[in-house]
C-alpha cells in the first residue's frame, strides 16, 4: 500500500524507476478486495458468486502482504506517520460511521481494529519486526520462512487468538509478507547466479537466450494455469462445505471447524497464485492502471464506508443482475477513490505531514480573502 511504498530501485532492484509489474499486480489486488465485498452484499451459499468469491480470497491478501513486504523498509518515522496515524484516524472515523450511520453500539476502542483495519494494523506490527528478520544467509532465511509458515498453522489450534489486536491474522500473513521482504533481498543476486550457473552449463545454455527464458516461461504458465484450473474446479465442487471464514485467517480450527490441512493447502494455493501473477503481471507501465495500483491505500481505507452503507440499504435487493452491478460498481468505486484531486485533497487523513496541513490552511486563507 501507499505508506509502503518507495522507488523501485528499492522494490525491484531497477535503476531508480517504479517497479510497475507491482504496481499493476496492486491494481488487481485492490479490485479483488473491493469486488469480494461487494459479493457479500448478496452472496448466497448455492450462487455461482460464491465461487468467484472463494477463488478471491485464496489470493488476494496473501498477495498484498507479499507486495506490502516487497515495499517495506524499517522507518520509525514512517511507521509513526504513514501507518500508525492513519490507523488511528480510520478506527475512530470507523466506530463513529458505525454508531451514528449503521446504528451499531461500537465501543471506541483501539485494540481491536474495525474490520478491514486489521491489514493496518498488521502491517504496523509486520513493519516494526523487520529488524529481527532482515538480512543474514539463505540458510536463516529458509529457516526464517519455514518458521513463519509453521506459526501459520500452529495459530489456527489457538482458540484465544482472534480479532483483538488481530493476532491471528497477523502470524497467518506474516510468511507472505516475510516472503516479500526476501525476494526483494534475493531476486538480484539469484538471476546473476541461476545465470552464471546455465552459462557453466552447456547443455543448459539453451536457457539463458531470450528463446529459451520465453520457452520456460510458456512451460511454468501453461503448469500453473492446469494447477488453477485445478483449483477453480475444487472450489466450485466443494463451494458449499468452504466456510469463507476459513480463508479469513481469524478463525481458529476448533471454532471453524476445520484442520490444519485445510490452511497448508491454502498457503499452496496462494504460493500457486504468487508465482502466475509474478510471471504473467506486464512490467510496462499501463496508463491509469499502475497509477492506481501506486495509490491502493486510499481505496482500500475508504471503500468500507461505501460497502457498508450499500449493505445498510440493501442495495442489492432493489438491483435486477447484481454481479453486472458488483462488477461496475467496483470499476467506479476504485477509480473515484484513487482519483488524484481526491486523494490530494484527503491526503492529511492518511499520512501526518505538517506541510499537508499548512498547504490547507493557506488555501482556505487564501479563499477568505479574495476580493470580491
Amino acid at each position: 500500500m501507499r505508506q509502503n511504498e518507495v522507488s523501485s530501485c528499492a522494490a525491484g532492484g531497477i535503476g531508480r524507476a517504479r517497479n510497475y509489474q507491482l504496481d499493476n499486480l496492486k491494481c488487481l489486488l485492490i479490485f479483488a478486495v473491493v469486488l469480494g465485498h461487494m459479493l457479500e452484499l448478496f452472496m448466497g451459499k448455492d450462487s455461482g458468486n460464491r465461487i468467484l468469491y472463494l477463488v478471491i480470497y485464496s489470493f488476494h491478501m496473501p498477495l498484498f502482504a507479499f507486495v506490502s513486504g516487497v515495499f517495506a523498509r524499517y522507518n520509525p518515522d514512517k511507521i509513526k506517520k504513514n501507518m500508525i496515524y492513519p490507523y488511528l484516524v480510520f478506527q475512530t472515523l470507523y466506530v463513529i460511521f458505525a454508531n451514528q450511520v449503521l446504528e451499531k453500539d461500537a465501543d471506541m476502542q483501539y485494540t481491536t481494529p474495525y474490520w478491514l483495519l486489521w491489514y493496518l494494523f498488521a502491517i504496523i506490527v509486520w513493519n516494526l519486526v523487520l529488524p529481527l528478520v532482515q538480512g543474514g544467509s539463505l540458510g536463516r532465511k529458509a529457516v526464517m520462512l519455514i518458521a513463519a509458515g509453521a506459526a501459520s498453522v500452529l495459530i489456527g489450534f489457538d482458540d484465544k487468538a482472534g480479532y483483538y489486536l488481530s493476532a491471528s491474522r497477523i502470524v497467518e500473513f506474516f510468511p507472505y509478507f516475510l516472503l516479500g521482504v526476501y525476494y526483494k533481498e534475493l531476486k538480484n543476486g539469484v538471476k546473476e547466479t541461476v545465470s552464471e550457473h546455465l552459462r557453466k552449463h552447456r547443455r543448459l545454455s539453451v536457457l539463458t537466450g531470450a528463446r529459451g527464458k520465453a520457452m520456460l516461461r510458456a512451460f511454468l504458465m501453461a503448469g500453473l494455469l492446469v494447477l488453477i484450473g485445478l483449483l477453480v474446479w475444487f472450489i466450485s465442487r466443494h463451494a458449499e462445505d468452504i466456510n469463507s471464514a476459513w480463508l479469513y485467517g481469524s478463525v481458529s480450527y476448533k471454532k471453524g471447524n476445520y484442520g490444519w490441512q485445510f490452511r497448508v493447502l491454502s498457503i499452496g494455493a496462494a504460493l500457486m497464485w504468487l508465482l502466475f501473477f509474478l510471471l504473467s503481471m506486464p512490467a510496462a507501465k499501463i496508463p491509469f492502471l499502475s497509477y492506481i495500483g501506486a495509490n491502493t491505500m486510499p481505496v482500500y481505507l475508504l471503500h468500507g464506508f461505501v460497502i457498508k452503507f450499500l449493505s445498510k440499504i440493501k442495495f442489492f435487493k432493489f438491483v435486477e443482475h447484481d454481479e453486472a452491478a458488483a462488477l461496475i460498481l467496483s470499476v467506479v468505486l476504485v477509480a473515484f477513490l484513487s482519483w488524484k484531486p481526491l486523494v490530494n485533497f484527503l491526503s492529511p487523513l492518511f499520512r501526518w505531514n505538517r506541510e499537508d496541513f499548512r498547504r490547507s490552511g493557506r488555501k482556505r486563507l487564501k479563499k477568505n480573502t479574495m476580493p470580491g
